[in-house]
């Protein structure tokens, strides 16, 4: 077929992604270094050696001188709440990652085109990745997990599902299968930090995440987590079920929007099919303030979803006001298929004031085969309450096509707001009218005073 297996952490980078690549590599880096470790290698062929495996580097950790690298050989590895001897395993059978463990499986997967995502082994069997033989699969689909307490700092409280996978910093999952059924396949820990600060850091490579809700959480939430910095690397990948990174439940009731909670995420070269919600991602909801997150999209297809990419600067419900949280957005060379709802932005939502989203898009591309697919962006600078909200979008160098390459007409919506709020929000978009409409193909330019150079 002319399939070219993936290499384990010699991703194919397409050439003309140079500053994708350099972001990816900056956002790895910025996890605190443990090169300097000595490295402990644990292979596992079932499912009692793996929660061994995990058991050990827990220990390893409390030595603060050793990593370990779990190697799952090929095989379903079905995480149960009792061991082989009838007693319960700890957190519901579900898996903590401590610091510097890697889950190695031996799965392969495919590109077919060279773009970097992979690729199903064959048409006929569209949800079929892994080369037959290779499959390595952890499955937390029978797991019951609890839904825990998280409260912020003003004592506020709700209860979150556990996930099967718990993150927690400078951890690596490659080369597998995670699946969740009911469950997050992985996600952020809840009243169990690892980092005095709640910072996590994660790399995915070259795997396979399904959830039947969502495949992955990556969240700074609960007040332990008011002053964290979050990390996560994610390539080469599928993703069903969506992926959520945001900051939530860490604010209080003063407001105060210096030194909140940070998240910095490289997304690069996944597929992301299948979903409800592909890819979202709020700087700050549920009373988070001064919360910001930093996304680079790069090379990500985005087909058969409800939506590809939400973005949000904030949300503000249940009278949880969220303030001065930002979102930086860099899209680069993303394809993002038909959706009733494609891209959408919104700086601010409900009880929301002063949140701002900057969002650029490069080389883009979105398909149109209907003349009835809904707009390809939708653009809001507040909606219902919000106040004081900003919005400003780049987009440069996209293309609305056919499946087949065949140049047509799209739509974009812009609007300052949906409501009133008091002072306005507004949204923007870079340049001019004039310099949208000779860079873009496909997308109609909005009125002039939309434009930040009218």
């Amino acid at each position: 077929m002319g399939s070219k297996p993936f290499a384990l952490f010699r991703p194919p980078w397409p050439a003309a992604t140079g500053v994708g690549l350099a972001l990816f590599a900056s956002a790895l880096l910025a996890s605190p270094s443990v090169s300097s470790a000595r490295l402990r290698e644990i292979p596992v062929h079932t499912v009692e050696q793996l929660y061994a495996a995990i058991d050990t580097a827990a220990h390893c950790d409390n030595t603060r001188d050793c990593r370990v690298r779990i190697h799952l050989a090929p095989g379903t590895y079905v995480l149960s709440a009792r061991n082989a001897a009838g007693r319960p395993r700890s957190r519901s059978g579900s898996l903590r990652l401590p610091p510097g463990l890697s889950l190695v499986g031996s799965e392969q997967h495919v590109d077919t085109n060279g773009d970097g995502v992979p690729d199903p082994i064959d048409p006929e069997t569209p949800d079929v990745f892994a080369v037959p033989g290779t499959e390595t699969t952890i499955d937390g689909s029978q797991l019951s997990l609890e839904f825990e307490e998280r409260a912020d700092c003003a004592g506020q409280f709700r209860f979150f599902p556990d996930p099967v996978v718990y993150v927690g910093r400078n951890n690596t999952i490659s080369s597998l299968s995670l699946v969740g059924g009911r469950n997050v396949p992985i996600g952020e820990p809840t009243n169990d930090r690892i980092d005095p600060d709640g910072s996590m850091s994660i790399q995915i490579t070259d795997a396979v995440l399904h959830g039947d809700v969502i495949a992955m959480t990556f969240a700074n939430s609960e007040c332990g987590a008011r002053h964290a910095r979050s990390v996560l690397a994610l390539s080469h990948s599928v993703v069903r079920g969506g992926l959520l990174m945001q900051n939530f439940y860490t604010g209080d009731a003063d407001d105060d929007p210096t030194d909140g909670p940070e998240i910095r995420a490289t997304v690069a070269f996944n597929l992301f099919y299948g979903n409800g919600t592909a890819l979202r991602a709020a700087a700050g909801d549920e009373g988070t303030d001064g919360g910001s997150v930093t996304l680079h999209s790069v090379g990500n297809v985005f087909r058969n979803n409800g939506t590809n990419l939400q973005l949000r600067g904030s949300v503000g419900r249940e009278g949880l006001r969220t303030v001065g949280n930002r979102l930086v957005v860099t899209s680069e060379s993303d394809t993002f298929g038909e959706a009733p709802q494609s891209v959408f932005l919104s700086a601010g939502a409900g009880d929301a004031v002063g949140n701002s989203i900057r969002a650029e898009f490069f080389d883009s591309r979105f398909l149109r085969d209907s003349p009835d697919t809904p707009p390809e962006i939708t653009i809001f600078g507040g909606e219902d309450d919000a106040s004081d909200d900003r919005v400003v979008v780049g987009i440069r160098y996209a293309r609305v096509e056919t499946s087949d390459g065949d140049a047509v007409d799209g739509d974009l919506v812009i609007a300052d707001e949906t409501g009133s709020g008091d002072p306005p929000s507004k949204a923007r978009l870079e340049g001019t009218r004039r310099e949208f409409l000779r860079k873009n193909q496909g997308l109609p330019a909005p009125a002039e005073h939309f434009f930040l150079g009218h």
